[in-house]
């Protein structure tokens, strides 16, 4: 069948006849007016619905970026404060406890210089208390010392 169109050798398919070359331009045009009536219309609003679609996936894309830049700039302002908070926090803590140690030894240092003091007072107390019996003993004695003397006659002879 294939030789039977190809001719005796000769190659038909390449042969040129005019009125299959008319129908061939007519049937492609009629292809072609059916084709934009009724396909290029779905096809067009397809690919512009899709490239609308792209296009606002794009434009969301880009915001959630955007929101997610802008999270990330807030995230990391708050954690800076909070670190610096934090280093406040700490400082403040110092310098409480600072402050804590110093009236803790000051307080210290008061209480002792009060033990010293009521230590000292004592002593003096006692010291006094001492010398104050010291010395009415030795008015006792003196006493009692005056008291044999004067029993006693004097005569001459004691005197010299």
């Amino acid at each position: 069948m294939l030789l039977e169109y190809l001719g005796e050798g000769d190659f038909a398919l390449l042969d040129v006849d005019p009125g299959l070359v008319i129908w061939t331009f007519i049937i492609f045009g009629i292809v072609l007016f059916l084709l934009w009536k009724f396909a290029w219309g779905p096809i067009t609003a397809a690919l512009d619905e899709r490239a609308g679609k792209i296009h606002a996936d794009i434009d969301r894309a880009e915001k959630l970026r955007s929101d997610a830049e802008a999270k990330l700039a807030d995230y990391e302002n708050r954690l800076n404060g909070l670190r610096e908070e934090g280093q406040h926090i700490i400082q403040e803590a110092r310098k409480d406890g600072e402050e804590l140690k110093n009236e803790i030894l000051e307080k210290a240092r008061q209480e002792a210089e009060e033990l010293k003091n009521r230590a000292v007072r004592e002593v003096n107390m006692a010291r006094d208390d001492a010398l104050h019996q010291i010395h009415q003993q030795v008015t006792e004695l003196s006493i009692a010392v005056a008291a044999r003397i004067l029993e006693k006659d004097i005569s001459p002879e004691d005197h010299a």
